[in-house]
């Protein structure tokens, strides 16, 4: 939220004194405190209250201490009798060039150190799974061998000896597991011949044991299947919590609850701003309602000449016939922050963008040169310097508004597109951009 939000939440004008924040969040307080309403959860409107002062008196005390403020030069201009920055200095622009530098070599040396850690952390990965593996093929192999020697869990069984493989001779002695030699188990190949092996072992014994490590085989791989499937789709899950729907946050945009919403799902009226009173009726789902007045989270609101009190949660901003032809259909999110880029965009060029406007808005990019578009949001009258914008040629488009919706990219209301710049290159030289509440943009060029 802008800091005008703030002023707005407080109930107070942009240009009040410190004396009037405080009693206005006194008031507010004391209305909405969680120990003062213990029927309805006010914590988190109350929390934005506390946010929304310290904003506030942190914008008043600013305002106050910097009155010889003046706007900072973003085009290098020449000395001149007409231009009042003629004491221009490059001092400025090296400090920063040097400083964009040290932050990027920091972050491609934590780049490499993160790569060599998963890198590590992979490789103690599989080493583990593969000593793993090889123990239990080792353990199959031998009870394999045990039970072709005749030995079980209870014991020995003479009847499954062979005395032509002892070490002992004699049919009245005592064995054990010691007196046999138990071939390694990598040494299984397709013997040539189908009668015997080298050991004179009767070959249904040989192809126990090949059964037996065939088997631990395929289920190794069928294990390592499964655990792959499980992966990716462990991958796809996080992959779509990178996106969750926005969830409602309690108190925020209250300048657009009253007037024209719509219902995001079944909503029930309730004859008071209590889920336990009476419930008069079920609203379905985008359909429109007129809200009237906006109480913690609940709305007051209108429906078929019916009045009653329902659920901010379930009430979107503006019309259902709206939202449904932009697609922008349920809560819109946290406002991006001053400066957020919107996309991707690894580039070395740079834009020095002069910010006039009343109102927020979003410059968006499109490539000529086939790259995908990003856009930066902008705040109302803040400037910025963007040190990322890719090679290439651009067309530059500029679209305000009010109410910006995270999942749509895009302000739902007052949306205004413009081209302002039109195939214009970014490569080595730095570019100044000027944007004016006329809707008029200057472009310059420096070295």
């Amino acid at each position: 939220m802008s800091i005008i939000d703030d002023y707005r939440l407080l109930e107070i004008p942009t240009h009040a004194s410190t004396q009037e924040a405080k009693s206005a969040f006194r008031r507010l307080a004391r209305l909405y405190h969680p120990d003062k309403n213990p029927g309805v959860d006010t914590t988190e409107h109350f929390q934005r209250l506390q946010a929304a002062y310290q904003n506030v008196l942190d914008d008043i005390k600013q305002g106050s201490a910097a009155p010889n403020w003046k706007p900072y030069d973003f085009a290098q201009a020449r000395p001149s009798r007409d231009n009042q920055y003629s004491s221009y200095s490059p001092n400025t622009d090296k400090e920063q060039e040097a400083f964009v530098k040290e932050r990027q070599r920091a972050y491609e040396e934590m780049r490499r150190n993160n790569a060599q850690q998963d890198k590590t952390r992979e490789d103690a990965i599989k080493t583990a799974r593969n000593t793993l593996n090889e123990k239990r093929v080792k353990a199959l192999y031998e009870e394999a061998f045990k039970s072709s020697k005749g030995f079980t869990s209870e014991g020995y069984n003479a009847s499954g000896y062979n005395s032509s493989d002892a070490n002992t001779s004699g049919t009245n002695e005592s064995y054990s597991f010691d007196d046999f030699e138990i071939p390694p188990y990598q040494s299984f190949v397709d013997d040539p011949d189908p009668v015997k092996n080298e050991r004179g072992s009767h070959p249904i014994r040989l192809y126990a044991a090949k059964a037996a490590f065939r088997t631990a085989t395929y289920i190794a791989c069928f294990a390592a299947g499964i655990y792959s499937t499980l992966y990716w789709q462990e991958a796809h899950e996080n992959t779509k919590a990178e996106h969750p729907p926005n969830a409602y946050i309690s108190g925020l945009y209250p300048q657009f609850r009253v007037g024209t919403n719509y219902t995001l799902a079944t909503t029930k009226l309730f004859a008071e701003p209590d889920t336990k009173t009476q419930q008069l009726i079920n609203i379905p789902a985008l359909t429109n309602i007129q809200s009237i007045k906006a109480q913690g989270d609940w709305l007051t609101v209108r429906y078929q000449g019916i009045s009653g009190w329902v659920q901010a949660k379930n009430v979107g901003f503006g019309s259902a016939q709206h939202a449904v032809e932009t697609g922008c259909i349920g809560q819109p999110g946290i406002a991006p922050r001053h400066g957020q880029l919107i996309g991707n965009a690894n580039g070395k060029s740079r834009l020095r963008i002069l910010n006039q406007l009343e109102q927020a808005s979003l410059l968006s990019f499109q490539s000529y040169d086939g790259l995908p578009p990003f856009s930066i949001y902008l705040r109302a009258g803040q400037a910025f310097a963007a040190n990322f914008i890719p090679k290439g040629r651009y067309r530059l488009v500029l679209e305000t508004g009010s109410l910006y919706h995270h999942t749509c990219n895009q302000f739902l209301f007052n949306d205004t597109n413009q081209v302002v710049l039109n195939n214009v290159e970014f490569a080595s030289t730095e570019q100044s951009l000027t944007l004016k509440p006329e809707r008029k943009v200057d472009q310059t060029l420096s070295n």
